[in-house]
């Protein structure tokens, strides 16, 4: 049975949307992956804001099985109040003084050794779950508050299993802060 945007978390809906949006059909490759969104929040004329930053990689299946990510190219940033696309920002452009070498090799595979042994079905009620644990972030953020702290701990562990360990580094270029706060482990001393 197939869940409808009504039966998931808001989080997931919105990825869902992006994904077959007209938008990446024009900008990004068929083979493009969307990440675990960063949460940014900001204050906007006196006001708490959030949007979710999604990281896109090119994803390329492998015919024995798995797949070769890539590091992100790209990143598309959401309105979390309305789910309209804000900002697409090609990295590649953004950050020309990098080499494109980056781009060319995969970075590493999926499914990694934490989820290396759930079923399909099993993958997905996590991944599930952990986007109810970013709605609960988010729903937090956007009225100026922090998570309680069995949330945040829950994000934590799922986050934790379920974050591809290659793209750690690029999750690290792109949001030191949210890595460090909320990615257990050991973190670089110039993660600011």
């Amino acid at each position: 049975m197939t869940r409808t945007g009504r039966d998931l978390p808001r989080c997931e809906d919105l990825v869902r949307t992006l994904r077959r949006s007209r938008t990446m059909r024009e900008v990004a490759p068929m083979e493009c992956g969307i990440a675990w969104p960063v949460p940014i929040a900001v204050l906007q004329d006196g006001e708490p804001r959030v949007f979710a930053r999604l990281p896109l990689f090119v994803l390329r299946p492998d015919p024995a099985g798995g797949a070769d990510l890539f590091a992100p190219f790209a990143t598309a940033t959401l309105d979390w109040s309305t789910g309209r696309l804000v900002e697409y920002s090609d990295l590649r452009f953004k950050e020309p003084h990098r080499s494109r070498q980056e781009w060319a090799h995969p970075v590493g595979r999926f499914p990694h050794p934490a989820v290396e042994g759930l079923s399909h079905a099993g993958y997905r009620a996590l991944r599930t779950r952990l986007f109810g644990t970013y709605d609960e972030l988010f729903a937090a953020f956007s009225l100026g508050q922090q998570p309680d702290g069995a949330v945040t701990a829950e994000f934590r562990a799922l986050l934790g299993r379920l974050l591809e360990p290659c793209l750690v580094p690029c999750y690290r270029r792109l949001a030191p802060k949210f890595l460090r706060q909320y990615l257990p482990g050991d973190h670089r001393p110039d993660e600011g």
